[in-house]
Formats: structure tokens, C-alpha cells, sequence
């Protein structure tokens, strides 16, 4: 690995003053800092997602490209330790910050119940975030050596038993920083986490690159872990350590522990949201991961690959579209703490309009672009055929506005489509399972867009119905009640 040491402060360094030329830039066309790096970071998100695909496709062999995406795939078992807690934290973070105001050095100031409140809940999810950093090392190591070796028929042209271990204790680096981040998102302090966002991709995509052009082949994967990973706490050390203080030593929460109102009781306030985001994400595992590793499994690397890279574009464009939701979403939290109805309405339909805007143009753009390549270049060869990724394409639209009606119900601290998600999973799973054993690819992808059509009325219904519900005077759920 010596032959790929990469100075990351010193490309950290680099990137964050081209894009600070960037910034000034569109500052003069009357762009704000915290829209600049929003449209930055989805720009170069979508870039930087095609360039990485074409170069995985010139640089690694098919059965390679497998791996690499399946890899992806196995990592997002993360879900399975962070529990849904990421939303929880960040909606209890914008509930406190009605009555809270960053300070220099990530200092707060406000209401002294709020803060109190506010470190204990970064305290604890501290805490357990680092116990679920070890547990993911200790788990899906040997989970991922023992599912590649299933498929390993004898030496290859590449290492992957290495890079897997290397990828996975990446992630769990990230994953220790993911509370601090999820307050501030939290906060509404949209300029730092776009900004953190933008930076901690570019430097991560481009060390990758550098180690595929080293011919570092499965690495590249452990080095965009490592750079997200050091811009992350690097931005913490140096711009918020007061919030690290804060998570470590506290600001009198243990003191006030015996004043209800002064601290975050898991049990009765988190526990209650976390299990439901919890059996949520998990569910949305079985629901958009398995893809993958069962195509691997039952019809080999090739395959599996061809899936990864249309899988890859699609969520670039899915993950562009919900962008817009999710850099409103402490807004929607802090109207529900107000009870301001009316407004958090037109902010969502508006917010909503504009995602659907962007993904169906995408999808329609991204189909024709595969439908090209396949015609006129080997290169289309590393996709799925470009009428399987239709089908796909077309999930991602449905996906889009499913997601937008889920922020805006989690805004209310609840989790009613917890059933649902339950349902989803195990339908969408276990056709995956099954198409993917005794079919292919096409069954594969049909089946997650007929899955994704049957599901989106209930999920309408069910906004539908706990919006009429909760607005109604003295009905907002319990849960909400507590923070407002």
C-alpha cells in the first residue's frame, strides 16, 4: 500500500482554494455561499459518479467491476449498526436549535434547557455511534471475506481480500463522525454540510482515480473512505471543536440528570422514533442493496457488475433529485416545532415540484445516454442493456417523491410507514431472491419498478392521512409535543 500514500491534508488544501475561487465567483452572480456548495456538491456528484464509472470501465476487467460494486453493496450494511439513528438525531437537533445559535468555534449560546438537552443528545449518540463503529469492523469483515470466497474459484489478476478489510474500517471511520454531522445538518447549517459534502468528494473521488491509475485497482474503493474521512474530522478540529468538547465532556447534562425537562430520555423520546427509522432503513437495504450480491452469487461477477454501474447511475441521479428535500429538511422540523402548517405545506410542495423536475428530465437523459453507448461503444457493454435500465430509471421518479413524503412526515418526529417499508422489504426482497436465482438482470430490475408502483399509493395514503390528522388543533403526535 506504500506505492499509493496520498498526502490528503495537502490535496484537501488544494481543492478547498479552487473551490473557494469557484464560490467568489458565483458570489458575483448573486449566488449565496450555502447554495453554492449545494449546486457544487450535486454537480460534481454527478460528474464525478460518470467519470468514475467510464474509468472503472477502461481500468478494470469485467469480473473486477463486479467486485468493486458488490463491495458498495455489502458496505451499506452499515444500516444495519447506525439503526435509523442519523435522521432521529438530525430531527432532534432542529427541534433544540429553535432556541439555539452557533457561536465561533462551534460554541452555542440560547436557552439553557435547550443546550443542556442538546448535549445530552449529542453525548449519547456519541457514545453509541463509537460502539457501533467496533461492532462494524468485528461483524462485516468476516461477513464479506466468507460471501467472496463462496465465488473465489481460484487465484486472480487482483486483490480483494485486503481491500475489503481496508474498505470496511474506512467506513466505520466515517461512521464514528456521523453524529456530529447530524447535528449539524440538524442546526440548519446548510453551508457547512454542503461545504463538508462538496470538499469530502473531491477529495475522495480523486484520490480514488489516482489509485486506479496506479493500477491499486480494489483499493480505490478504502481510499474515498479515507479522504471523506479526513475532511470530516479535520472540519470538526478545526472550525466546531467546541462541539467536540461539548460531546465529550458536556455542558451540564449529568448535573441536570435528575430534571426531567433538562435532558433527552432515550427510552421514552428516541427510542420510540429510532425503532421505526431503524426497521425503515434496514428495510430499504433488502429494497435497493441486494441486487447485487445476489446477481454476484447466483450469475457471477460479470453480471453483478454490469447491475453495480447501472445501479450507480441511477442513484447519482436519484441522490441529485433528493438533495433538494434534504437541504430543507431542518426547515420542515423547525415549522413543525412552530406549528406553522401553512408554511411547512408550501415549502414541501414546492420543494417537491422541484425534485420531480429534475429527476424524470434525468432519467429520460441518462436512458438515452446508455442506449448510445451501447449502440456505438464496447463501453455500453458495462451496463445492463439500456431497455432493463429503463426499468430502473423509471424507479428512481417513484422513489424520488417517495422520499420527499417521507421527510416530511419524519419532520414530526414519527415513522408511520414503518409497516409499509416491512412490507416492501420482504415483497421486494424476496423477489429479488427469487428472480435473481432462477431468471436474470431484466427480471431482476422489472420486478423493482412493479414493486415500487404497487407501493407509492399507500405511501400517498398514508401522508395523506397523518397530514389531516396531525394539523388538526392539540392532535400533533406525542413525541413532537415534547420538543415544541
Amino acid at each position: 500500500m506504500c506505492c499509493f500514500a496520498v498526502n490528503v491534508p495537502a490535496v484537501t488544501g488544494v481543492t478547498k482554494g479552487v473551490l473557494n475561487t469557484v464560490i467568489k465567483i458565483l458570489r458575483l452572480f448573486g449566488v449565496n455561499r450555502a447554495v453554492s456548495y449545494g449546486l457544487l456538491a450535486q454537480v460534481w456528484g454527478l460528474g464525478a459518479g460518470l467519470i468514475t464509472m467510464l474509468i472503472i470501465a477502461i481500468r478494470f476487467s469485467g469480473e473486477q467491476q463486479g467486485f468493486y460494486y458488490t463491495f458498495s453493496s455489502l458496505l451499506a450494511l452499515q444500516v444495519f449498526f447506525e439503526l435509523g439513528l442519523v435522521s432521529v438525531i438530525s430531527t432532534f437537533a432542529s427541534h433544540e436549535f429553535a432556541k439555539l445559535a452557533w457561536g465561533e468555534g462551534g460554541l452555542l449560546s440560547g436557552d439553557p434547557v435547550a443546550l443542556r438537552r442538546f448535549s445530552a443528545l449529542l453525548q449519547k449518540t456519541s457514545r453509541w455511534f463509537g460502539f457501533a463503529a467496533i461492532l462494524l469492523v468485528v461483524g462485516l469483515v468476516p461477513v464479506g471475506l466468507l460471501f467472496f470466497n463462496l465465488k473465489d474459484a481460484g487465484p486472480v489478476g487482483y486483490s480483494w481480500r485486503l481491500p475489503w478489510i481496508l474498505a470496511v474500517c474506512g467506513t466505520a471511520c466515517n461512521l464514528l463522525v456521523t453524529p456530529f454531522f447530524a447535528v449539524i445538518s440538524g442546526s440548519g447549517d446548510v453551508v457547512a454540510i454542503n461545504r463538508r459534502q462538496l470538499i469530502g468528494m473531491v477529495v475522495g473521488f480523486s484520490i480514488s482515480w489516482l489509485v486506479i491509475g496506479l493500477n491499486g485497482g480494489l483499493y480505490a474503493i478504502s481510499a474515498v473512505s479515507l479522504g471523506k474521512a479526513v475532511v470530516s474530522w479535520r472540519y470538526l478540529y478545526r472550525d466546531k471543536p467546541a462541539l467536540l468538547v461539548l460531546a465529550w465532556n458536556g455542558s451540564g447534562a449529568r448535573k441536570a440528570a435528575g430534571r426531567p425537562e433538562d435532558t433527552i430520555f432515550w427510552s421514552r423520546e428516541i427510542w420510540p422514533l429510532q425503532w421505526k427509522m431503524a426497521l425503515s432503513w434496514i428495510s430499504g437495504y433488502f429494497i435497493f442493496q441486494l441486487f447485487n450480491p445476489v446477481l454476484f452469487h447466483y450469475h457471477g461477477a460479470v453480471v453483478a457488475g454490469q447491475m453495480g454501474m447501472t445501479l450507480a447511475a441511477t442513484n447519482a441521479l436519484l441522490a441529485a433529485s433528493i438533495t433538494l428535500v434534504n437541504s430543507k429538511s431542518p426547515e420542515f422540523g423547525k415549522l413543525v416545532a412552530v406549528r406553522d402548517w401553512q408554511a411547512l405545506d408550501r415549502l414541501f410542495y414546492k420543494v417537491l415540484s422541484q425534485s420531480i423536475m429534475l429527476v424524470v428530465p434525468g432519467a429520460l437523459a441518462g436512458w438515452g445516454a446508455m442506449y448510445l453507448l451501447q449502440l456505438y461503444s464496447r463501453l455500453g457493454q458495462r451496463f445492463i442493456p439500456a431497455s432493463q435500465a429503463a426499468y430502473l430509471l423509471a424507479a428512481a421518479c417513484i422513489i424520488t417523491a417517495v422520499y420527499a413524503f417521507a421527510v416530511y412526515l419524519r419532520a414530526h418526529k414519527q415513522e408511520p410507514m414503518v409497516l409499509l417499508s416491512l412490507v416492501t422489504a420482504l415483497v421486494q426482497g424476496g423477489a429479488t431472491w427469487f428472480l435473481g436465482k432462477n431468471y436474470g438482470s431484466k427480471e431482476v430490475a422489472l420486478g423493482f419498478l412493479c414493486v415500487n408502483l404497487l407501493s407509492f399509493p399507500f405511501v400517498y395514503l398514508i401522508w395523506q392521512r397523518c397530514r389531516a390528522i396531525w394539523h388538526q388543533p392539540d392532535k400533533l403526535p406525542a413525541a413532537s409535543k415534547d420538543l415544541s
